[in-house]
C-alpha cells in the first residue's frame, strides 16, 4: 500500500513529469492530476491518490515504469498505473475501459479523470471534437459504473451516496 512518502514521492514525480506542460485552456497540466487525486467521491485510499497523481505519467510524458520503478514508485502503485496506460496505437479505448474494470482501484481513479476530462468550465470554447470525446467519456463512466454495481456494490453505492 502506499504511505505518504510514496504520495510525496508521486506529486515530485508527477510535478517534474509535467513541468511546462499546459491543457488547453492555459492552466499548469498538473493541476489536472492534482484535481483527479484530490476527488473524494471516487479517490479513497492513498494507492488510489498516489495512482490519481501519476495516472498520465507514463501515456502522456517520456517517463515509463521503469524508470518510475528506479525512482522509488512501489510496485503496487505500478500495477495500478498498468491499467490506466492507455496504448492507443495497438488497444481501441473501449478495451482499454474494458480492462480497467479488471483493477477497483484503477477504475475509481480512472472515474476521477472521467469527471475531471468532462468538466466543460475548464475549456475556453467547446468544439464538436469536444463533444464527440464526451460522449466517449460518458460512456466510459456508464461502463466503469456499472461494473461497479454489479461487482463491488458497497462501493457503487458509496459513490452514488456521495453525488
Amino acid at each position: 500500500m502506499a504511505d505518504n512518502k510514496q504520495l510525496q514521492l508521486a506529486l515530485e514525480l508527477a510535478t517534474m513529469a509535467h513541468k511546462n506542460v499546459t491543457r488547453r485552456n492555459g492552466d499548469p497540466y498538473i493541476f489536472h492530476p492534482l484535481r483527479v487525486s484530490s476527488n473524494k467521491t471516487f479517490i479513497k485510499t492513498k494507492l488510489q491518490k498516489a495512482v490519481a497523481l501519476l495516472h498520465d505519467v507514463i501515456e502522456d510524458t517520456p517517463f515509463n515504469a521503469d524508470f518510475l520503478r528506479q525512482q522509488g514508485i512501489s510496485e503496487d502503485i505500478l500495477f495500478t498505473l498498468t491499467f490506466l496506460t492507455h496504448d492507443k496505437e495497438n488497444v481501441k479505448y473501449e478495451d482499454y475501459i474494458a480492462n480497467i474494470c479488471n483493477n477497483l482501484d484503477a477504475m475509481m481513479v480512472k472515474l476521477s479523470d472521467l469527471t475531471d476530462n468532462l468538466d466543460q468550465g475548464t475549456l475556453p470554447v467547446i468544439s464538436d471534437k469536444d463533444r464527440e470525446r464526451f460522449i466517449v467519456y460518458e460512456n466510459a463512466k456508464v461502463k466503469i459504473m456499472s461494473t461497479l454495481a454489479e461487482n463491488y456494490p458497497e462501493e457503487f453505492k458509496e459513490i452514488m451516496n456521495h453525488r
